[in-house]
């Protein structure tokens, strides 16, 4: 009996050095490092790998230097051929004894000289570390990212002359050592500054190229002066409300504006944004102490005001804004003619608190509903969007125009066991649900409900013709302007999406999907309230 041979061809090692590097791309880097003894093949793909990690995360002395002992030659290897790095990432961690210390010195050394892009240092610790200051003078960086250590001012003027990024997160670090780094980077695009200490004031002068500026959690800092007219993005994000001056009145190119819990005045508000003329975005969330905004802005396409508790009015004149959110009590909302593709609005307060807060409430609804073509309401119980039999006798529904409506109960917590679920859920009907928004949107044709983080019902409703109810008119109907949903639906079809949940078993489940369609008819109400007993 005569054997066939079988050439095996490997045809992954035959793919180009580029497409190879991207597969590399998604394994680990100690992964990536094993590869090399593969073949020589691959060999060469590691040796031109142009990414290149090391981390020890907490090791003793002896396990970093055997990690820093292994890549040395493969640094110097590089340097020698010429085989640049597009990113050099080095825990500082590493560096536990005076021998490791040199090793780690080295090796960032000819990480430079292989005219490394982008340099990640990262320390762990607690302790922050003082950072080597060969990292000032790497003409060639693009990106350079600084956790957990500590800034000190340079000796020598910083020689950033190629940073396009700058990123300090965790780091130590006074007015004087930022200023002087900032100083050194002529070309500068983005400045991220997150969870720094030691930075009270700071200053950023004459810098044409940039465009994106974020700071988070600068507790320590006083003042913002930002005198660049080119930056396109700005977003400070505090923790508490600190005390904070914020001058952006010289951006006047500036289209995107983030605060959160920023001590903002109203006079600041209405100043500051008529200084900006291109502005798009404008995002505030916990700025205490805004109780009235008004906002003239021609070219606002978005606007966010949540959780500002003592905001009672809004006034804007905004004609191209297309997107409004708002989160917080009921307010006195007024604007020039809007055409908004898109409302979010969720009143802190419950629904059925009395009737004159309900009053209010739907008079709101009503506004927007001559503004925008979808709206999201939110709440924190389900059952706070039904409407009692007597109030629907004295009160008119506010949205009668609105054709798509979408509806979600907010929680606050994460639990996902199954008991927490089911408890949370007990209370949730469906149907009770669905008739509270279609008496409050009278035939709307896309209502979505959204439970949670873990379930969204999604209904696709079509009427009878007739949308005037033909003979005796029910208790329901009789205060409606057409009849109720229950006796002029034709169809409904129905999409469940149930999210990210844990199983009894403890095991995570993903996306599931089941589509029910119900035709018209007496039992319509009871066949949707069946639908709660999935939630």
């Amino acid at each position: 009996m005569m054997r066939i041979g079988v050439l095996e061809v490997d045809g992954i090692s035959t793919l180009p050095e580029p497409i190879l590097h991207h597969i590399l791309s998604f394994l680990p880097f100690k992964e990536v490092a094993q590869t090399c003894l593969l073949s020589k093949r691959w060999k060469q793909v590691w040796q031109t790998f142009p990414d290149v990690e090391v981390g020890g995360m907490f090791t003793n002395p002896r396990k970093s230097k055997e990690i820093l002992t292994s890549l040395e030659p493969a640094l110097l290897n590089r340097q020698r051929k010429m085989i640049s790095i597009k990113k050099f990432s080095l825990e500082l961690d590493l560096i536990n004894s005076p021998e490791n210390a040199s090793l780690a010195g080295r090796c960032l050394g000819l990480a430079i000289e292989s005219e490394v892009k982008e340099l990640v240092l990262v320390h762990w610790r607690s302790e922050r570390r003082n950072l080597p200051e060969i990292i000032f003078y790497v003409e060639s960086l693009h990106v350079l990212e600084l956790s957990y250590c500590k800034l000190q001012q340079p000796s020598e003027n910083v020689k950033l002359f190629s940073l396009r990024k700058l990123a300090l997160r965790e780091v130590c670090a006074d007015d004087q050592a930022i200023a002087s780094l900032i100083s050194g980077c002529p070309l500068i695009e983005y400045l991220e500054i997150r969870n720094c200490e030691g930075l009270e004031s700071l200053d950023l002068v004459n810098l044409s190229n940039l465009k994106e500026i974020i700071l988070v959690n600068t507790s320590d800092i006083k003042r913002v002066e930002i005198k660049t007219s080119n930056v396109n993005a700005l977003a400070i994000h505090q923790t508490y409300l600190f005390p904070i001056e914020v001058n952006v009145s010289s951006c006047g190119n500036l289209k995107c504006l983030k605060f959160d819990f920023l001590p903002i005045e109203d006079e600041w508000l209405c100043n500051g944004i008529s200084k900006l003329p291109l502005l798009e975005y404008l995002s505030m969330t916990k700025c205490h102490k805004l109780t009235s905004v008004r906002i003239s802005s021609p070219c606002l396409k978005t606007l966010i005001l949540e959780c500002c508790d003592k905001l009672i009015q809004v006034e804007i004149e905004t004609p191209n804004l297309s997107i409004f959110k708002y989160h917080g009590d009921l307010i006195s909302f007024s604007s020039n003619a809007l055409s908004l593709s898109e409302t979010s609005l969720c009143f802190s307060s419950h629904l059925m608190v009395n009737i004159e807060w309900v009053v209010e409430y739907f008079e709101i609804l009503a506004m927007f509903q001559k503004f925008s073509k979808v709206l999201n309401l939110q709440c924190r119980e389900g059952e706070n969007v039904i409407v009692p039999q007597e109030l629907r006798q004295i009160q008119s529904p506010p949205l009668t125009s609105v054709k798509k409506l979408n509806y979600s109960v907010r929680t606050d917590s994460w639990d996902f066991s199954v008991a927490n679920v089911r408890a949370r859920s007990s209370r949730f009907s469906i149907a009770n649900v669905l008739d509270g928004l279609l008496w409050t949107s009278p035939h709307a044709e896309m209502v979505s409900i959204e439970h949670g983080h873990l379930h969204k019902f999604s209904f696709q409703i079509s009427y009878k013709k007739q949308l005037i109810y033909d003979g005796e008119i029910p208790r329901c109907c009789q205060s409606l302007p057409v009849s109720c949903w229950q006796h002029c639906i034709n169809e409904v079809k129905v999409e469940h999406t149930k999210s990210l949940s844990i199983t009894e078993d403890g095991e995570l489940q993903h996306d599931v999907r089941s589509y029910y369609c119900f035709e018209g008819g007496e039992d319509i109400f009871e066949k949707i309230d069946d639908l709660s007993e999935v939630v």
